[in-house]
């Protein structure tokens, strides 16, 4: 199964619950985006020390949008651990709810 197979289960998931938005690959709840498949990375928006706990970890990616800046609150999950995908979101959607506060 490919990453782009598994993020339309993702968003399936997400998109039937009715406050999730789709933007492009992107998921967004309150105008604020927290997962997005971007050049097949699946890659989820949480909090800087979780980030970096999952980086350490060898649990998650730095991610760079292409410019060549890591971004600090974003994280690739490989596709290996794409049974936990649903988990990451569900993580991150708590994490933009509070930001859009």
């Amino acid at each position: 199964m490919t990453s782009e197979d598994i993020w339309s289960k993702v968003k399936a998931h997400f998109l039937k619950t009715g406050d999730v938005q789709k933007q492009g690959e992107s998921l967004k709840i309150m105008k604020k985006m927290f997962v997005m498949l971007s050049k097949g990375n699946y890659v989820v928006k949480l909090p800087k020390e979780r980030v970096e706990k999952l980086i350490s970890s060898g649990e998650g990616l730095p991610y760079d949008p292409g410019n060549g800046r890591i971004m600090k609150e974003w994280v690739i999950i490989p596709i290996e651990d794409s049974d936990k995908w649903i988990e990451y979101a569900s993580e991150a959607k708590i994490f933009a709810k509070t930001l859009a506060k």
